[in-house]
């Protein structure tokens, strides 16, 4: 699948989500170590679109508005967060009740399916465990990206660090 079709199911399903002044803030506000609460999200979406076209190839539906919408909107409430909450607990428990929240503004029509992938992605970590593969997936994606972007964090630190060290010369 190419990475065109990705980004018109993410544009059908999304546009609306991306160009609101919620996901621009999105785009400003740090987010595991490396990236932006706006690139992860885009990074869970591109994932969970992904895996939606895989499992159409095995003949198995899925709900790509949901998951878009789901995706796109999973980490919003997390905007503010070191105003919001006390610590990364109440952060993992609360973020994602807040972000329903925020969805309901930008998606007046907000159905359950896609309230609940939103609600429920944090598990294990916080909150429900996922029951519907719609829910499966996001909070799948979400794990995957969140990984990489932690690990490269640790690894552009690392590296950072190396290069500052007194007679290293880094050549990569």
């Amino acid at each position: 699948m190419s990475k065109e079709t990705v980004k018109q199911d993410v544009r059908r399903y999304g546009a609306e989500i991306i160009h609101s002044p919620s996901f621009k803030k999105a785009m400003q506000q740090k987010h595991h170590y490396r990236s932006t609460v706006g690139e992860h999200s885009l990074r869970v979406t591109a994932s969970s679109v992904r895996i939606c076209h895989a499992l159409e190839k095995l003949h198995v539906r899925t709900d790509k508005k949901s998951v878009v919408q789901g995706a796109l909107c999973h980490d919003l409430g997390i905007l503010g967060r070191h105003e919001k909450y006390k610590n990364n607990r109440v952060c993992c428990v609360q973020h994602p009740k807040d972000s329903v929240k925020t969805a309901r503004e930008l998606i007046p029509d907000l159905d359950q399916k896609t309230e609940r992938i939103i609600r429920r992605h944090m598990w294990p970590l916080g909150g429900e465990m996922p029951r519907s593969r719609e829910e499966i997936i996001v909070s799948t994606a979400d794990k995957y990206a969140s990984a990489k972007d932690v690990i490269y964090g640790i690894y552009e630190m690392a590296r950072n660090t190396w290069q500052q060290l007194p007679g290293k010369h880094n050549k990569a």
